[in-house]
């Protein structure tokens, strides 16, 4: 018998169900954005309410207390705020980063009050804030991290689930996972059975911390500062794992070295011969090809000294008395082994150097960028070598950005010296946007034109970038960051140079709520420069007063409320 198709209830049926289960309220998570405002939509127009006459008068009543006195009509209406409230006083919210946060306090004070039964949300929700729930739904076990889908991980499940059931008012809380044709209900109990979850360090050493700990510690203080941390902990706990595969292997390969001795020759060097041979033949050669010489000249010699390498080696192995020996054959059996083993001990032995005090090592090339660049100097302390901040590694203490060395390279080369308070800000946002997927890239257009001001400084921003990766790649640095990004010059041109949020959003996708954080980051890191007008160096005090009129510009209105995400 043909079993019946399986299919995912809709959103609205979900809510209409809980509600007539009496299981509201409920937190309902929604794995996007688009997908809360969807849901929201949905509920609205299947005519569904769930709110009485006098909680829909009481909500009004907060939301027009909260509202007052912080928004302009025309920032409501570019905000959708009828809509907003519309859903409120039927019972229903999103939640999630694409809103103002004084949208999403809103939904979160109705919500604690009961006011409002079902808030359709993205994870976000679930950390930091206390609106504890009678249920939980969760729509899919799976969700998207910024660069695919994955499953959701036991500890993430218990984070949602883990708001079902409001403390003194409900004897249990529901958890729900939604039916669809890809569900397998052993994976949510395998979420739901594990109680013991690893927790993983998100710690990066970087530009602005390196000169922070140099600036109130000696250079080794610092890096046995670091060499404590939990991220070094972590790090050291793989490698103690791989430190037991490691005496395996070295006890097999002194089996394997037991087992070739014989009179006639050394087998182990033997094997070490054609190891190196085979090595210069395939990836000595192969990086040869790929390095970038000086001259026509200089490339043969490099590959006329390799080939000489090759043939000395060929006639070693040629020769070698190890051959002559009568057992050669199943000696070699073993040699086949011990070569196996031996280049997989050298596989581990690299795993676990790279982890053990690699935090440090991490430093240490962070140090040795910063004096290359001039942001550090050496100094001889009682025989012990030691780092010393420069005036540059002053202004970089006072950094706080992900890019803070694009930045501190920016300000003492110049790049913003002939800029004004609108372009600053435009062009600062390169260094702070991180668009959404699909969003970004290039903006309509530059202020100025293609030879104005910002789109040269636009460019050198590009290349000190890209000099700055390259120094780190030359350096063993892990480039984390996506590239520069001048998607919202233009827009945040405009509203420096005093536009409306809604004159300044009516040609673009982007949201109230990512414009509005995002104008936040640009305004804090424009307030650093200001004040760090003693190490800004030759013409610092003009550029402080730019960035501190760039920040009054950015940080007005919707941008300056008091609210924070």
């Amino acid at each position: 018998m043909r079993k019946p198709e399986r299919y995912q209830p809709r959103r609205w049926a979900v809510v209409d169900e809980l509600n007539f289960l009496g299981m509201l309220p409920a937190i309902y998570f929604v794995f996007s954005r688009n997908g809360c405002d969807e849901a929201v939509d949905q509920c609205l127009n299947a005519g569904l309410r769930l709110t009485t006459d006098e909680e829909a008068l009481r909500i009004r009543k907060i939301v027009d207390e909260m509202i007052e006195g912080q928004l302009t009509r025309e920032d409501l209406k570019t905000l959708h705020f009828p809509q907003f409230r519309y859903a409120l006083e039927e019972g229903f919210a999103a939640h999630h980063a694409g809103m103002i946060a004084l949208f999403k306090q809103i939904v979160e004070r109705l919500f604690e009050e009961g006011l409002i039964k079902c808030v359709f949300a993205t994870e976000t929700l679930a950390l930091g804030i206390n609106m504890p729930a009678r249920s939980v739904v969760v729509e899919k076990l799976e969700k998207y991290n910024g660069t695919g889908i994955v499953p959701l991980t036991p500890g993430e499940y218990t984070q949602l689930t883990g708001r079902a059931g409001r403390r003194g008012i409900d004897t249990i809380g529901n958890a729900i996972v939604v039916d669809h044709r890809d569900f397998k209900p052993e994976t949510a109990v395998a979420l739901s059975s594990k109680r013991v979850y690893p927790l993983h360090s998100s710690f990066k050493a970087t530009f602005n911390m390196a000169v922070n700990l140099l600036n109130s510690s000696d250079y080794e203080t610092a890096r046995d500062t670091l060499d404590h941390s939990f991220a070094q902990w972590e790090a050291n706990e793989s490698a103690w794992d791989l430190e037991a595969c490691i005496g395996k292997l070295r006890k097999a390969i002194a089996g394997y070295e037991e087992a070739m001795a014989n009179d006639a020759g050394d087998m182990v060097e033997l094997l070490r011969i054609r190891m190196k041979l085979s090595d210069l033949q395939k990836n000595e050669r192969r990086r040869l090809k790929h390095e970038v010489f000086k001259s026509n000249e200089e490339r043969s010699r490099a590959f006329r000294r390799l080939d000489a390498q090759i043939a000395q080696l060929k006639e070693q192995e040629a020769n070698h008395p190890a051959k002559q020996s009568p057992d050669f054959k199943t000696l070699m059996k073993w040699g086949h082994r011990w070569v196996r083993e031996t280049k997989e001990l050298e596989r581990l032995e690299y795993r676990y150097e790279s982890r053990t005090s690699s935090v440090a090592r991490q430093f240490d090339r962070i140090c040795h960028s910063l004096e290359v660049l001039g942001y550090l100097e050496t100094a001889d302390e009682n025989g012990h070598i030691d780092y010393r901040l420069t005036k540059y590694g002053q202004l970089l203490r006072r950094l706080y950005t992900e890019r803070d060395l694009v930045l501190a390279q920016a300000i003492t080369h110049g790049i913003f010296d002939d800029l004004n308070a609108p372009e600053l800000a435009a062009v600062m946002s390169s260094l702070l946007y991180g668009p959404r997927r699909g969003e970004g890239g290039e903006p309509r257009r530059y202020p100025g034109g293609p030879r104005g001001r910002v789109m040269q400084a636009a460019n050198a921003l590009r290349d000190m970038d890209g000099q700055i990766i390259a120094l780190c790649e030359a350096n063993g640095l892990e480039n984390y960051l996506q590239p520069l990004d001048f998607g919202i010059v233009d827009l945040m041109y405009n509203w420096a140079y005093g536009d409306s949020l809604s004159e300044v959003l009516e040609h673009s996708d982007m949201t109230g709520g990512d414009f509005v954080r995002t104008a936040k980051r640009i305004a804090d890191v424009l307030q650093q420069i200001a004040v760090a007008e003693p190490y800004l160096g030759e013409g610092g005090a003009e550029l402080a007063a730019v960035a501190h009129e760039a920040y009054e510009r950015v940080n007005r209105g919707i941008v300056a409320y008091s609210g924070v995400d």
